[in-house]
């Protein structure tokens, strides 16, 4: 993988008065942080295999051109 095209600006996945958007602000403003960041794979990633699992881990162990 090359690049990660920018999905959906989370503060257009819900209402103006919702919670999660003074959620997402907070942790902007103290946390100096954005939304979390989800990733989608696509069919046929084998995640039952260590070698599968450890291409998308984030950890000791990982690859270190893991996903996460």
């Amino acid at each position: 993988m090359h690049n990660v095209e920018i999905g959906l600006d989370q503060s257009l996945s819900m209402p103006d008065d919702s919670y999660v958007m003074d959620y997402f602000s907070q942790l902007s403003k103290y946390l100096h942080a954005g939304p979390p960041v989800y990733f989608v794979l696509e069919e046929g990633h084998n995640y039952t295999s260590l070698e599968g699992q450890n291409m998308v881990c984030g950890g000791t162990g990982c690859n270190n051109d893991s996903l996460v």
